[in-house]
């Protein structure tokens, strides 16, 4: 084996070197093995273990911050799960504290509730109380009454509404998918006519067909009639428009020729003016006492005919009215011609207030009048038509007097002119009195015309009432006429009406009158009527 030494280094230090002996079996080795490397290579080279040490180093790094981002998303979950368990205990609260103020509103509810009971016993036990006291007291009675007068107003001049109102009115109900409204009205009536003297009419009296003594109409017996015809039905619609609300009102009755539908009513409404078939402008429905005779009163206004009207306000409680209406001249000896319309105006006051102790209340007044042209084509040659002017004038109205009793009414009307026959019931019926041609002479002349009546209306109970008229008409005949000509009529009514309930009425009926001539020739009838009058 080689032994160490010590070797001197290069600045001049001395460097103790291994020391080596040699020996036999280090040469064999050396021999078999090879040289072993030098004390500085070997000092220099190093095992692979450091290298492989390094090389793990990064591995270990990466799993670490794998494990910090993995912590942090928990920490992150963590979080938010945390959040969420505070927003929904947030929640609860809030939905303990609303179901608190529901269960405190709940209770006062039930609270209010028993209070509204205590009180409306204690109410149903105080009108009881009332009951007993004073049972004569019945509003609900006088409210009926009340809408009952009301109803038979408007079935009476359907046209009074001025102002058109849109959509919704008393009794209507809505078109489905539209914005308009309709209401369906009308009556069934029944009357029996008992005639005990010779009359033109059957089913009504009409006076002017009074046959005078001495004729052979004037020798008919008694006779029967029972009829319907007087039974009508109606619609009623209104609508808005872009330029103001709209009216359409249509009414017919079964009193054409054998039983045939006739019309009544057929008018539109826009704003302030009518167009169509009514009651004439001239006429005052709402004045007509109540009775069951179809024809009416012979001194009365009342008629229906096609028109255009305009209605303004002058003031609160006053309207004026125009309109131009058909003519239709009824002359004796020659053929009306129609050319120029009528022209009517109307004043209207409803001054709805008490007025002293001999008038209660005046419940409308209207004064008329009326302008017209007759003219006629005479029935022998030369057919050259010839013409006269008309005029007349109408006062009408309501007056709630209370004499007898509070709901008592007297209703008046009258009428004066000449050429204006057509518009009395009487003498439309009789015809041929608005003027009088002579051959003659080739002239035509208006026949001057009276007319006025009275009419009382006693409630003697609830739901029984009477109505007692009496009417009379007059015509100056010229000289020229025939003395057979009608000159005047007079006619007595009187009735007792009981309405069980608002909408149904039975009515019986006594008639009476007479008939004069212009020679002095007189004919009388009297007749019973007995009906019932089912309005919806």
């Amino acid at each position: 084996m080689l032994s160490r030494t010590t070797r001197t280094g290069e600045v001049g230090k001395s460097v103790r070197m291994p020391r080596y002996r040699v020996t036999w079996l280090g040469v064999l080795a050396i021999l078999t093995l090879g040289a072993p490397p030098a004390f500085g290579q070997a000092a220099k080279e190093s095992p692979p273990q450091p290298a492989a040490k390094r090389s793990s180093r990064p591995q270990a790094s990466g799993k670490a911050a794998a494990a910090e981002a993995a912590r942090k998303r928990a920490e992150a979950e963590l979080q938010k799960a945390e959040a969420a368990r505070l927003e929904a205990e947030e929640a609860r609260r809030k939905a303990e504290a609303e179901a608190q103020a529901l269960r405190e509103q709940v209770q006062a509810l039930e609270l209010r509730v028993k209070e509204v009971e205590d009180l409306s016993l204690q109410s149903h036990n105080r009108l009881q109380r009332l009951e007993e006291e004073k049972p004569q007291i019945d509003v609900s009675a006088a409210m009926e009454e009340r809408l009952k007068r009301l109803e038979e107003a408007t079935s009476k001049l359907p046209e009074a509404d001025t102002v058109v109102s849109a959509g919704d009115f008393p009794g209507s109900f809505r078109i489905p998918g539209t914005d308009a409204a309709l209401k369906i009205g009308g009556q069934v009536r029944v009357t029996l006519v008992e005639s005990f003297d010779a009359i033109g009419t059957d089913d009504r009296f009409v006076t002017s067909s009074i046959p005078v003594r001495g004729t052979a109409e004037a020798g008919a017996g008694s006779r029967l009639a029972l009829t319907a015809n007087p039974s009508r039905f109606n619609l009623d619609f209104r609508t808005p428009t872009g330029i103001g609300a709209m009216r359409a009102f249509i009414e017919a009755d079964f009193a054409g020729a054998n039983r045939t539908l006739r019309l009544r009513h057929a008018f539109g409404q826009w704003g302030g003016f009518l167009f169509g078939q009514t009651w004439s402008t001239f006429s005052d429905p709402e004045a007509e006492p109540d009775g069951i005779d179809f024809e009416g009163l012979n001194a009365i206004s009342l008629f229906r005919q096609v028109q255009v009207r305009y209605t303004r306000p002058l003031a609160e409680r006053v309207a004026l009215a125009v309109a131009l209406e058909n003519p239709s001249p009824q002359v004796t000896g020659a053929s009306g011609v129609t050319q120029v319309p009528d022209l009517v105006l109307r004043v209207r006051w409803v001054p709805g207030k008490e007025l002293g102790r001999l008038i209660r209340r005046l419940g409308h007044v209207q004064l008329a009048l009326v302008l017209r042209q007759i003219r006629a084509e005479p029935e022998t040659p030369p057919p050259a038509s010839v013409a006269t002017v008309g005029v007349g004038a109408g006062a009408s109205g309501r007056l709630n007097t209370g004499w007898i009793r509070e709901s008592d009414d007297l209703t008046f009307s009258a009428y004066w002119g000449q050429g204006i026959s057509r518009y009395i019931t009487d003498l439309d019926s009789y015809g041929g009195q608005d003027a009088f041609y002579d051959p003659a002479t080739g002239e035509l002349r208006a026949l001057p015309v009276l007319a006025s009546y009275v009419g009382y209306e006693l409630g003697w109970t609830e739901g029984l009432r009477s109505t007692v008229t009496v009417g009379w008409v007059r015509i100056w005949n010229l000289d020229v006429q025939p003395p057979d000509s009608l000159e005047q009529t007079l006619r007595l009514s009187a009735n007792v009406a009981w309405s069980p309930v608002p909408r149904l009425d039975f009515i019986a009926e006594g008639l009476g009158g007479r008939r004069w001539n212009k020679d002095g020739q007189w004919g009388r009838a009297t007749q019973l009527q007995v009906g019932t009058r089912f309005r919806f």
